[in-house]
């Protein structure tokens, strides 16, 4: 026998309600949802252990209680059963995108050509539930870099945990903290380059390739957006934002084009060994949120953050109305960590669109 422990994410919607796990073994209830495996929240997710019979080919589907409310993925669709070989002690990681019952809105695919960077970018980008049924109603839009970590967990690379920013988006225009927005994930190339260093990261250092990727972004894709899609094309409706390196470049973008984006995210910013250069004075109706944990690699972020803070209060930029720099006790350097702290930023920054209005 093997010892199989499940640790399931939720979505941010109502995390805490009960889940479940439906499989092909007595354990897992045989495809009967009634007889499903309960799982004990702790925490930040839904955690369970079975014992299965080693050589087992385990299948099963993630439940909040019956089939009409099983797990969907990032796109709506209700995907093929989970697999799982049984040889030895193992964990199961998942995280929900939704539920096949709550699920709003709708991802798409997009692409822009850049001349800036002489090639297509591709786009993930989330349309509020509100768009197809309100013709005439404009959204601010968000942008995020690092585009595959934005939506869905299955294109998240390493840990298998997306940001949420679609699930946050949803909760807090129903708590109105926010309007509904569109989002845009902007993609990075895959592979490796020069000197094995990440595309994405070589798309995203601002001694490489990441002063023209922000040229892009404000010079080119927001115009796009813009022209093909109903945003509220003003600054204080424009967020710019992202996680570590992608955070740097979010900074870096929102100080170059102040007359772009009004809203700035930035979570675990990493320093990126360049000087940050500021504008002359702090532009009016903008802010900026900062965000960094206390453990491993955020453990060392502090004195940046600390010293970021001092640079625009000397501009006269005035802390929880203008800029926001928090400290997370417990903060990590990763998506799961990253995906609970979002909501707080999103509800600082609270972004304006005289036009989302019906």
């Amino acid at each position: 026998m093997s010892r199989i422990r499940f640790e399931i994410v939720p979505p941010i919607g109502h995390p805490e309600e009960p889940v479940f796990v439906c499989g092909n073994i007595r354990t897992l209830g045989e495809w009967d949802a009634a007889r499903a495996l309960a799982l004990r929240w702790e925490g930040d997710r839904h955690v369970g252990v079975i014992e299965a019979d080693t050589g087992v080919a385990l299948e099963y589907k993630l439940l909040r209680g019956s089939w009409e409310a099983e797990a969907v993925d990032a796109w709506g669709s209700v995907p093929a059963n989970a697999h799982h070989n049984v040889w030895l002690d193992a964990t199961v990681h998942r995280t929900v995108a939704d539920w096949k019952d709550r699920y709003a809105g709708r991802l798409t695919r997009d692409r822009v050509y850049s001349r800036g960077l002489a090639s297509w970018r591709e786009l993930l980008i989330w349309l509020p539930p509100s768009y197809a049924t309100e013709p005439e109603r404009r959204y601010p839009v968000l942008y995020f870099n690092d585009g595959a970590n934005v939506f869905d967990p299955e294109t998240s690379p390493i840990t298998g945990v997306d940001l949420a920013v679609d699930e946050w988006v949803r909760r807090l225009a129903v708590e109105e903290s926010m309007p509904e927005a569109i989002i845009v994930g902007v993609c990075h190339p895959e592979g490796f380059g020069e000197g094995m260093r990440s595309e994405r990261d070589i798309d995203l250092a601002l001694d490489l390739g990441g002063v023209a990727y922000a040229d892009f972004l404000a010079t080119e894709l927001v115009p796009a957006m813009d022209a093909h899609y109903r945003t509220c094309a003003e600054r204080g409706a424009r967020l710019i934002g992202g996680a570590s390196l992608g955070a740097l470049n979010a900074f870096h973008a929102a100080v170059q084009f102040p007359e772009v984006f009004g809203r700035m995210l930035a979570l675990s910013m990493v320093p990126g060994g360049v000087e940050l250069p500021l504008p002359a004075e702090w532009p009016e109706e903008t802010r900026f949120y900062f965000d960094y944990g206390t453990e491993r690699i955020d453990a060392g972020l502090e004195p940046m953050h600390r010293a970021l803070a001092g640079r625009f209060r000397e501009q006269g930029a005035l802390e929880e109305r203008d800029f926001h720099v928090v400290r997370v006790i417990g903060g990590r350097h990763d998506e799961a960590s990253w995906r609970t702290r979002l909501g707080d930023g999103l509800r600082f920054l609270a972004l304006n669109c005289q036009a989302s209005a019906r």
